[in-house]
């Protein structure tokens, strides 16, 4: 049984918004076992903001159109630096319109270098080609990080209001001719309550899965020269690979990975 996140987007023709409900409740069962199998140790707050970046993550895919891939990492200022990561695609949807597809994040700890500024890098691939930002922000409100990511960014806001227990999100994301006074006062809450004429625009799964594997990595490191393989693995006759994605790691026996 999947344990999917779902996100629906529906259309406020009153308001020219999209508005995002996320319930991530199914999802983070799978998220908490893999993370327990594979993922290093991280602090309570480093766990929350990684969930809180997830369901932001979300609300921006439902509003994306299919098959665009994007990649968030968040460098946030701390005594020992680490930063988030998350990644994902827009996905295709069907006719009924549901959209299938994977959302998987990650902390990362190591060799992260100091900053003095917390940093929002964005990439975003779609049709072939890839397309880079960086902002630095002022906040480390995982929330309010996202936010001035797409004021600085992006051509339209948005705003997102989280649940304390991190399970349920929500967003109102802009549309070309938005009133920006009520964008600014709305409360998302309460839209997600109000009657209004709604035309409900896809409906998302996410499933907190990774591709990675050792047999993807191994091309990679048999394309390596005998000098840069043995600067790699030295007198080890094993190799510990982590998937910055996920946090899985894989052994890879030197053996496998010879110069033919």
């Amino acid at each position: 049984m999947p344990y999917d996140l779902i996100a629906t987007a529906d259309y406020l023709p009153s308001k020219n918004v999209f508005l995002v409900d996320v319930d991530m409740s199914a999802y983070l069962l799978e998220y908490y076992i893999q993370r327990k199998d594979y993922a290093g140790i991280v602090s309570s707050l480093q766990d929350e903001q990684l969930k809180d970046l997830i369901c932001c993550f979300a609300i921006h895919l439902a509003g994306r159109t299919a098959f665009e891939t994007h990649a968030w990492t968040l460098n946030i200022v701390s005594e020992h630096p680490y930063s988030l990561f998350v990644t994902g695609s827009s996905g295709e949807m069907d006719e009924n319109g549901l959209v299938k597809s994977t959302i998987v994040g990650n902390v990362l700890t190591e060799n992260i270098r100091h900053s003095d500024t917390n940093g929002f890098h964005a990439q975003c691939t779609r049709r072939g080609s890839t397309f880079n930002s960086y902002v630095p922000c002022d906040t480390s409100s995982i929330a309010g990080m996202v936010e001035h990511f797409y004021r600085k960014s992006e051509q339209l806001p948005i705003r997102i209001a989280l649940s304390a227990n991190s399970d349920t999100g929500a967003g109102i994301i802009a549309l070309p001719g938005f009133d920006r006074d009520w964008f600014e006062s709305a409360d998302i809450a309460q839209l997600l309550r109000y009657n209004e004429t709604k035309t409900r625009m896809r409906t998302c799964k996410f499933e907190f899965k990774c591709d990675c594997s050792p047999e993807k990595l191994l091309p990679f490191f048999r394309a390596l020269s005998q000098k840069e393989l043995q600067e790699i693995y030295g007198d080890d006759k094993e190799l510990l690979i982590t998937c910055p994605r996920c946090g899985k790691r894989f052994v890879i026996g030197r053996e496998l990975v010879a110069p033919i």
